[in-house]
């Protein structure tokens, strides 16, 4: 062998394991990130408004992360912002034993959890203040999470919530920057989809005051959480994005349940919303589970100082098992809720592709029924979901699907989506906050019992049931027509 080519064998060799060395660093990083959660924000986050006194959503987390062997420390200060919370990532010099701080906990994971409302923006008057404000808030909230990645720790945005003064001008700025931040790069939790009433302000019955939620309200915060999320950011699984270069959809012919999602932990606010065509009447979806019952209560709690607070707070209970629908009937769009009342949509189906979101706010009671990004109509209801079916009723006894339809993009959110949600995702974006499911349905096949490939960072599962399903490219599709 010659000296040259020893030295470019030695050099390989060399390179060989400067590369496994590197992937060796990344998995041994990956694995000595510790299961730990810090919830770092204000007021809400630091369960203000819990009767209760168990720290609110925060508590409720642990709980719920505790038997996934994962720790939940609560680094919440009320009445903090974007501002007031920069000093409290890491101590400069000597650190405050009253302060709690991020860095020294040495959290593998941060929900970050600011209010858009102590930032400000009702208080702020003209239109340019609030644009300020707006923006102050979404840069120092992107700081926040690029801070984070910096120091080797995942972050998760809490969104906006609502606030009781809240006008329909605070209303827009809170829409917009919750599609804003749940199409960025970091896992986000929609809170206003849990406890919004439509117009930005605590659904009565889960307020405490003016800017904190009562303990069912932090309930309802705590149902948004995907309860597989960290389990899914541990694995390294990215952030939801549309297939690259993958072009076709799932086309389904006959059976009851041809695909399924079965929530495994309580839901309660959800949104389904995928892209259909079908010329015949029939079932395309499904919605199954229990309603739910709500009773009202007059509470009082003494805050100390003869500062009592009464307020209502409502509890849920299951009532009856459901199933509502969505489908084609006299060749248009239409939902049929759990008590059997149609929402039509006036919109036919056609030969077009259409896109349909069901958004459900359990808290408030109110079904929205969505067709191509435009509300069809709403129906009072209270609703907790346990299995969602695409393609059929469900069952023999629902009405049956059309004899074939065509299927796309699949979203199964726990958060109710407002009008500027659903049309942001009829538009093609894609939002993350609170998703389960994002199926794009471009599988090259569909095999019975097998699961279907699921975007979303969650460790949840689609599967395939009976029925022909069949995956078919774009461009055989228009040639066939």
């Amino acid at each position: 062998m010659t000296r040259v080519r020893w030295f470019a064998k030695y050099r390989l060799v060399l390179a060989l394991v400067a590369v496994v060395s590197l992937i060796q660093a990344v998995d041994q990083g990956q694995a000595a990130r510790p299961r730990r959660i810090a919830v770092f924000g204000s007021s809400v986050a630091n369960g203000s408004g819990d009767e209760f006194g168990k720290e609110g959503y925060t508590g409720l987390l642990r709980e719920m992360m505790a038997a996934r062997g994962w720790e939940v420390l609560n680094q919440s200060r009320g009445g903090d912002t974007t501002i007031t919370m920069k000093p409290r990532f890491a101590p400069e010099g000597a650190p405050d034993p009253r302060t709690r701080y991020l860095l020294p906990v040495n959290p593998g994971y941060v929900v970050i959890g600011l209010s858009l409302a102590n930032e400000g923006i009702w208080e702020a008057k003209t239109k340019e203040d609030k644009d300020a404000i707006y923006k102050q808030y979404a840069d120092g909230i992107k700081g926040f999470v690029d801070k984070s990645r910096q120091n080797n720790i995942v972050p998760i945005v809490a969104l906006v919530y609502p606030r009781m003064v809240y006008t329909p001008v605070e209303y827009e700025y809170v829409r917009r920057m919750n599609v804003q931040q749940s199409s960025g790069d970091a896992p986000t939790v929609n809170f206003l989809g849990a406890l919004d009433d439509g117009a930005g302000r605590y659904t009565r019955g889960f307020d405490f005051d003016d800017k904190h939620p009562n303990a069912a309200g932090h309930r309802e915060f705590l149902y948004a959480f995907v309860p597989t999320l960290f389990e899914a950011l541990e694995k390294g699984k990215p952030t939801p994005t549309k297939p690259a270069a993958a072009k076709g959809f799932a086309r389904i012919a006959g059976g009851a349940a041809p695909l399924t999602f079965t929530p495994q932990d309580t839901m309660h606010p959800f949104a389904i919303g995928f892209m259909v065509r079908a010329q015949a009447d029939g079932t395309v979806a499904a919605v199954s589970g229990s309603t739910l019952a709500a009773k009202s209560e007059m509470k009082k709690l003494d805050r100390g100082r003869g500062a009592a607070v009464e307020f209502e707070s409502i509890a849920l209970s299951a009532e009856r098992t459901f199933t509502a629908a969505i489908g084609v009937q006299n060749g248009k769009w239409i939902y049929k809720s759990a008590s059997g009342t149609s929402v039509p949509s006036g919109i036919n189906a056609d030969t077009q592709w259409h896109h349909i979101v069901l958004s459900h706010y359990t808290a408030r009671g109110e079904t929205l029924f969505f067709v191509d990004g435009k509300l069809g109509g709403k129906v009072a209801e209270r609703l907790e979901p346990t299995r969602f079916v695409l393609g059929g009723p469900g069952s023999a006894e629902g009405a049956a699907a059309p004899k074939q339809a065509d299927y796309k993009d699949l979203f199964v959110f726990r958060a109710a989506l407002n009008e500027d949600e659903a049309a942001a995702l009829s538009q093609g974006k894609v939002l993350q906050a609170s998703l389960e499911i994002y199926a794009p349905l471009v599988d090259s096949q569909f095999r019975a019992d097998s699961t279907v490939e699921n975007r979303a960072q969650s460790l949840s599962v689609l599967k395939v049931g009976a029925g022909r399903i069949t995956h078919v490219d774009e461009k055989s599709s228009q040639t066939q027509q």
